[in-house]
């Protein structure tokens, strides 16, 4: 996408025409990498300044995110200095990815001062700076120390120094003519695309095209200037409308669907709300598959070593044997004897039993029914172990086969409250206490998918906290519920208020839903329990979507998300 030095100089002017004059009302830093500041001058706007490694922006936005309890410090920093203050200019540092927001706001003695904020939207190394009237850091995003060697120290205290390049300007007509003179067998786009201040290569694409002449190509950044200047925002999608690029003028270069809008804060704002809302829940999904991933790795090593000890404490039923053989052949032992070798009447063979010459004969004996003590208790204490660990093994893998599910932010904050819950993941605050009990319970704000089949409401639940509800709350006791068998899966119900027949298409397409979302999506011919509602119970203290049935029947389908039946949420 072409957010480079160039398209940014539209963003710097929109801007400037909006904030310069306004005042600063708030101050809110929603994401980490991330701050907005509402700007009041005449109208409310506000301004969101991104620092993320992979869409580092700024400008206006309409979205909404909700603020962390507890302001970052970094956001303390700017209240501090910038609240009440008033925009007294928007610039961008020349052909770079860089806008300056100078604000004049009071001190603690009522005295004006200039502040500046900083935002330099530059990739991995974005970042943003919160200067005083001289130029020192007052404090920055993301903070690098001076022993750093990934990036230019960030020392509060220090002369904020620009990033400054080694290449041509895309204004100096005469440098783009020598270099391109100087490589009279290249494409001019391949010798531009990386000797040039600002310019993304899909932006020189456009406006070098064909061009070879060196004059030709050096007029074609001289008219790109001046359309520059009466900018068409526009927004390149593909078929569906998904959002491709955005351009502050229109593109020819770049194939698809075309929407335009009055300003480019406003195409930057669509496009973005929509990439960052893609990526962000991308990370989150993968934070918790990871930490899911983890535990089943930590239970099946456990489960591994408990299943030894369990094989070497089989043989303990030989221990008994051998003692009981020895005090009944006391008689044949003597002193400092180190085997005994006698006759089995369990089974009639011989046995060579092992002795301690040091030990009397009954003391040789007691050795070998401690010994099959230890590992009687050692089999239960194992076995009971393996169980547990066998539920908790179960309980992950329903979490991982959720996180295949269609999730929304609702859904992957209900799976995070399970795996706080569970003890599996910290609170983001770092605290991992237990609930206290005036605090009101967390209130799920995520909807289960729901399917129409023939005017009947199919409701599929996509996590666990969802799938209790959904089966013993939302549910009544002649609502006919499904899950397949032996494997993860969604709880699925059929809504029956009046308890009629519910008719074998209807229930054969919920089943083929609920095989879609269950741990063998990619097999046929999967058997699916069905059962009234009513017949459905849930074991003490277990973990959540954990059921017992008292009676079902089963049906084998073929897996299928039947898209076409399923009613998006508004």
């Amino acid at each position: 996408m072409p957010f480079d030095a160039l398209n940014l100089s539209v963003i710097a002017d929109e801007l400037r025409q909006r904030l310069v004059g306004g005042k600063i009302n708030k101050i809110t830093q929603p994401e980490k990498d991330e701050i907005d500041l509402n700007v009041f001058n005449g109208k409310n706007y506000r301004l969101l300044v991104s620092a993320s490694s992979s869409l580092p922006r700024a400008h206006l936005t309409d979205e909404s995110k909700p603020s962390p309890l507890t302001a970052p410090a970094f956001c303390m920093v700017l209240r501090k200095h910038l609240m009440g203050g008033v925009v007294t200019g928007v610039s961008q540092q020349p052909f770079e990815r860089v806008i300056i927001i100078d604000v004049t706001s009071g001190n603690e003695l009522g005295d004006s001062e200039q502040k500046r904020l900083i935002c330099e939207v530059v990739g991995k190394s974005a970042n943003v700076f919160l200067t005083d009237g001289g130029g020192r850091i007052l404090d920055c995003m993301k903070r690098i120390p001076m022993t750093s060697l990934a990036g230019r120290p960030t020392v509060i205290g220090q002369r904020f120094e620009f990033l400054t390049q080694d290449k041509i300007r895309p204004d100096d007509r005469e440098a783009i003519i020598r270099v391109l003179r100087a490589n009279p067998d290249s494409q001019p786009k391949e010798v531009l695309k990386n000797k040039l201040m600002g310019v993304a290569y899909q932006t020189l694409d456009e406006i070098v095209g064909d061009s070879a002449r060196p004059e030709e190509v050096a007029d074609r950044f001289a008219l790109f200037a001046e359309k520059l200047k009466t900018p068409r925002p526009t927004m390149v999608t593909d078929e569906d409308g998904t959002p491709l690029d955005v351009t502050a003028v229109d593109y020819r270069t770049l194939a698809g669907g075309r929407i335009y809008f009055d300003t480019l804060n406003e195409a930057y704002d669509r496009y973005f709300a929509e990439k960052d809302k893609f990526q962000r829940h991308n990370e989150k999904t993968k934070a918790i598959a990871n930490v899911v991933k983890n535990a089943i790795h930590r239970i099946e090593k456990k489960t591994a070593l408990q299943t030894q000890d369990l094989l070497a404490a089989k043989d303990n039923e030989k221990n008994r044997i051998y003692g009981e053989l020895i005090l009944s052949s006391l008689y044949k032992i003597k002193k400092g004897d180190g085997r005994l070798t006698t006759e089995n009447y369990y089974d009639g063979k011989t046995a060579e039993i092992p002795l301690d010459p040091l030990l009397t004969p009954q003391q040789n004996a007691q050795k070998y029914f401690k010994k099959y003590a230890k590992q009687k208790k050692t089999i239960e204490y194992t076995t009971q172990l393996l169980e547990e660990n066998k539920s908790q093994l179960v309980y992950l893998k329903s979490i991982a086969q959720s996180l295949k599910s269609p999730l929304d932010a609702n859904d992957i904050d209900d799976i995070t409250a399970e795996l706080i819950a569970a003890r599996l993941m910290k609170k983001s605050d770092g605290k991992d206490k237990k609930q206290n009990k005036k605090q009101k319970p967390r209130v799920s704000k995520s909807r289960p998918l729901t399917y129409v089949k023939d005017g009947w409401t199919i409701l599929v639940g996509k996590n666990n906290l969802q799938n209790d509800k959904l089966t013993f709350e939302t549910a009544k006791g002649g609502d006919m519920w499904l899950h397949a068998q032996d494997v993860t899966s969604c709880h699925t119900i059929i809504i029956n208020p009046d308890g009629a027949d519910i008719p074998d298409a209807v229930l054969q397409t919920a089943a083929e839903i609920t095989a879609h979302y269950s741990e063998s999506s990619e097999s046929s011919k999967v058997p699916v329990f069905y059962t009234p509602k009513k017949y459905v119970k849930k074991p003490n203290k277990s973990h959540p979507g954990f059921v017992n049935l008292l009676s079902y029947k089963t049906c084998l389908v073929n897996p299928d998300e039947h898209t076409e039946l399923l009613r998006k949420e508004k």
